[in-house]
C-alpha cells in the first residue's frame, strides 16, 4: 500500500491578504466543539475552553487556534497596553504562525504583511537579513524568536530597523537564558546540547539583548508585563512567565 504525504499543508490563496487553510479552520472548529468551556480563555482567538492542549512540545495549546505561552501573551500585550488595530497600521510578521495570523487578521485596520525564508504559511518568501521592501515602509513589525536562528542577527536588526518608518515600533523577542549572548561556537557539544536545547538555535541571548537591539538604533522599553496579572489569570489565560517584552520604537 503505497502512503501519499502532504509535506506542506493545503494553502488558498486570498488577494492581497494571508492565506487561508481550509482543513486547519475545519479542524479547529471540531476542537472548539469538543473542547468549549469557561475555565480558561485564549487570548489570540478569545474563545474559552475547559482545558488546554497539551503536547511534548509546548506546555498548553488553545484547542481552537492551538496558541502556546508566549503568542498568547503577545496577543494579550497588544489587546491591553497598545492601540493596535484602532487605526490603519501597515504591519509586517516574520516567520508566521497560523494562531497570530489569525489573531492580525481579525483587525480591519491592519494591513498584514507576513515573510519567511521558506515556510509556506508566509505571504512572501525572503531573508531577514536582506529584505526586499523599499525603506520606511512598515508602521509595525513582530519578529518572535526568529533571531536565534539567524547567524548574522545584527544585519537583520539592521534591516528591520530600515524597514521601520519613523515613529514606527516593534515587538522583536528571544529565549533569553544568560546573564550574557553567547555564541554556539563559544559552548563545547554539551554545553551547547543543555543551554542551546535545539540544533538550530545558533546563540543563547543574555540580558545584554536590550543592548544589541539599541545598537540597531531602536529605542527600548523592557517591559515585564506577565508580572501585572495574578496567579490565577496567568493560569486562566495560559501566559507565559519567563517572556520579557522588548518594544522597539524608531
Amino acid at each position: 500500500m503505497t502512503t501519499i504525504r502532504l509535506k506542506r499543508p493545503i494553502r488558498i490563496e486570498n488577494g492581497d491578504g494571508p492565506p487561508r487553510y481550509p482543513v486547519k479552520e475545519a479542524l479547529a472548529k471540531v476542537r472548539d466543539r469538543v473542547y468549549r468551556g469557561d475555565r480558561y480563555e485564549c487570548s489570540c482567538c478569545g474563545r474559552t475552553y475547559k482545558l488546554f492542549l497539551y503536547s511534548p512540545f509546548m506546555a498548553a495549546l488553545c484547542p481552537y487556534c492551538l496558541s502556546f505561552e508566549r503568542y498568547r501573551l503577545l496577543c494579550r500585550y497588544l489587546r491591553d497596553r497598545t492601540d493596535f488595530g484602532a487605526k490603519k497600521t501597515r504591519m509586517l510578521d516574520i516567520a508566521p504562525i497560523w494562531c497570530f495570523q489569525e489573531f492580525c487578521r481579525s483587525f480591519e485596520n491592519v494591513e498584514y504583511v507576513s515573510i519567511d525564508i521558506e515556510s509556506p504559511m508566509a505571504m512572501q518568501h525572503m531573508d531577514i537579513r536582506s529584505l526586499d521592501f523599499r525603506d520606511e515602509l512598515f508602521d509595525f513589525l513582530v519578529c518572535y524568536h526568529v533571531l536565534e536562528h539567524i547567524d548574522d542577527d545584527a544585519g537583520a536588526l539592521g534591516e528591520l530597523y530600515r524597514v521601520l518608518k519613523p515613529g514606527g515600533w516593534a515587538i522583536i523577542q528571544v529565549p533569553i537564558f544568560t546573564e550574557r549572548t553567547i555564541e554556539r561556537g563559544e559552548l563545547s557539544d554539551e554545553e551547547a546540547d543543555d543551554l542551546l536545547k535545539y540544533d538550530c538555535h545558533l546563540r543563547s541571548y543574555g540580558m545584554d539583548f536590550e543592548e544589541k537591539l539599541e545598537a540597531a538604533g531602536f529605542d527600548v522599553e523592557v517591559v515585564d508585563f506577565v508580572k501585572e496579572f495574578s496567579t490565577r489569570e496567568i493560569e486562566r489565560y495560559g501566559l507565559d512567565c519567563s517572556e520579557i517584552m522588548h518594544v522597539c520604537r524608531k
